[in-house]
């Protein structure tokens, strides 16, 4: 999978993990959220957390993808 963006400086391979972080970050500063009894919280950090390792993961693997040379496929026919 080649990027076409990939050398654009407005781009970021972790933007995703980024957003992630921000919004759990904002979500955990809500009033409401305040409210919560800590198991409630914790559950919450628990499943976002996860995703945001996924996210994570899957920016390094955009990253070293683009990084790798590109080899020619050859055929038998």
């Amino acid at each position: 999978m080649k990027l076409a963006y990939s050398n654009s400086l407005e781009f970021s391979f972790f933007s995703e993990a980024k957003l992630k972080f921000e919004r759990i970050i904002s979500h955990l500063e809500d009033k409401q959220v305040k409210q919560e009894s800590h198991g409630e919280v914790e559950a919450y950090i628990d499943t976002e957390g996860t995703e945001l390792l996924r996210c994570l993961l899957q920016g390094f693997l955009d990253i070293k993808t683009a990084e790798e040379p590109r080899q020619q496929v050859c055929s038998n026919r």
